[in-house]
């Protein structure tokens, strides 16, 4: 072969050696998107929802844990998924501090479907706010622990049922299982509510948010019957809300008055009892679960890596009888 004709098949190599690495490294670049994990006709809806997450841990090992929250009275295991990144730096000076941990929980009211398909959808966006140095809230989401739990009313949720059963059969709402400022009834009758509150206080959770159904609100303590429903928090709730919101419209305020007052809400027993900054996520018709996933993204950006201390109730209970009182949808 003459010297012209090899210096041609070296060029022609390498021409096409740098057209095939360029090729590899748009696809190497370009985002890839999450597999979805396969739907089991024959599986119950709370099967499904639990391999959609295991489906997305598997695929962010390095991220996501499965955990146990505890076992309901049906004896069904109540899983969450913990997401923390290992080598995010925390972003402030001073002493060592641990992350600040937050808590989702969708399906409170086992009728409230899509508030489990919500939680999913923040999953996924959590993975990506998370690893992601460019996104908008990465500095003040990656530095965090979450803990993820789409079901909490597992029996209500395969059924298609607002309340969930005792051990003993009794049908109970379990939104109306916690102490409140102004509610001394029977609490805690529930192994799944008795979980969530004893997971509450071993871990330390410094903000939360509970997802409901569906009338299209984003509201904060109080919830209860008191002639002041203003915490000593309002105007930081208020400020945090209406950032949050400007992502899906949603109406803001206190549960009692964006909605109406209630007793045993988890919500208001998680402000008052540990200071944790609660919201309640009320998803509307049809919901955007993009937005509000976005909304609660911008919401616990917002968070103060420490619990409030001004959690006191400073207002008047006003004592009803049982049958005026309701919980929120």
């Amino acid at each position: 072969m003459s010297n012209q004709k090899k210096s041609t098949s070296v060029q022609m190599f390498f021409r096409i050696s740098h057209h095939l690495l360029m090729i590899a490294l748009v696809f190497a670049a370009a985002p890839r998107e999450q597999a979805q994990a396969v739907i089991d006709p024959a599986a119950t809806p709370y099967e499904n929802i639990v391999a959609k997450m295991d489906n997305l841990q598997s695929q962010n090992p390095d991220l996501i844990s499965r955990f146990v929250l505890g076992v309901n009275d049906q004896g069904q295991t109540i899983y969450g998924w913990q997401f923390e990144s290992e080598t995010t730096a925390l972003p402030y000076k001073g002493p060592v501090r641990e992350k600040s941990k937050m808590l989702l929980v969708g399906v409170h009211h086992g009728n409230e479907q899509l508030s489990a398909d919500a939680v999913v959808q923040f999953a996924r966006d959590l993975v990506g706010e998370m690893t992601n140095p460019a996104a908008p809230n990465h500095g003040n989401i990656a530095n965090r622990i979450f803990y993820v739990i789409p079901v909490l009313n597992i029996g209500g949720y395969n059924a298609g049922r607002r309340e969930e059963y005792t051990t003993a059969g009794r049908s109970l709402d379990p939104n109306r299982d916690y102490p409140d400022p102004c509610y001394d009834g029977p609490t805690f009758r529930l192994q799944s509510t008795k979980n969530l509150a004893n997971f509450m206080r071993a871990e330390g959770i410094v903000g939360a948010i509970t997802v409901h159904g569906y009338i299209g609100t984003f509201t904060y303590p109080w919830g209860i019957f008191t002639d002041n429903t203003r915490t000593k928090d309002h105007d930081w709730f208020a400020k945090a809300s209406r950032l949050a919101v400007a992502h899906n419209g949603y109406q803001t305020g206190t549960h009692a008055d964006a909605i109406y007052p209630t007793a045993g809400a988890f919500e208001d027993w998680a402000y008052f009892e540990i200071g944790a900054w609660t919201m309640l996520l009320e998803l509307r018709q049809n919901a955007n679960l993009v937005k509000d996933s976005k909304a609660m993204m911008t919401f616990y950006a917002q968070i103060p890596h420490e619990r409030s201390f001004n959690n006191a109730h400073l207002g008047n209970c006003r004592r009803l009888e049982e049958t005026v009182i309701r919980a929120r949808p």
